[in-house]
């Protein structure tokens, strides 16, 4: 049932956190009622690649959300350290976008629910997803702005 997983995305005032059981559903979850394009982007509080690459990505996100495109910010911190994930979202101005914190000490199940089975838990991590909600291009480590803007048109299209 995506119930629990809904209701943490539209209520909470906190970055909510989701049990490893939710990974499979947040690309549905990210592209809510309507059949659209998802930009799932995985961080966490303590990867100096992930505070390096928000600024870069921020205006990207920010524009492909406000477009229509469902757009997902997942943190793999742990539970304990939410409020060092909620820091960082509002140091880099990233509190409009939808975020999560996702419990998921291993990577592996992460990977397979994402598709991408190449994926070893590096950070940043970013997965674009078609309207079908199949995946399309993944950047594992730092994206280019330009490099994720072409993946998001290609599936726009």
């Amino acid at each position: 049932m995506m119930l629990p997983l809904l209701t943490a995305l539209v209520t909470a005032t906190v970055l909510p956190v989701l049990p490893l059981t939710e990974a499979p559903k947040l690309v549905s979850e990210a592209a809510g009622s309507d059949a659209r394009p998802v930009v799932l982007h995985f961080w966490a509080s303590w990867c100096a690649a992930c505070r390096e690459e928000f600024p870069a990505l921020r205006p990207s996100l920010l524009k492909y959300s406000s477009d229509g495109l469902g757009v997902l910010l997942v943190t793999i911190d742990r539970p304990a350290d939410r409020a060092k994930a909620e820091r960082m979202l509002a140091q880099y101005k990233l509190g409009a976008l939808r975020a999560v914190l996702l419990d998921a000490p291993d990577p592996e199940p992460v990977a397979r629910a994402v598709g991408e089975p190449k994926w070893d838990g590096t950070l940043p991590a970013t997965f674009v997803f078609d309207a079908r909600g199949k995946l399309a291009r993944s950047f594992i480590g730092r994206a280019a702005p330009a490099a994720l803007e072409a993946a998001v048109r290609a599936v726009s299209r």
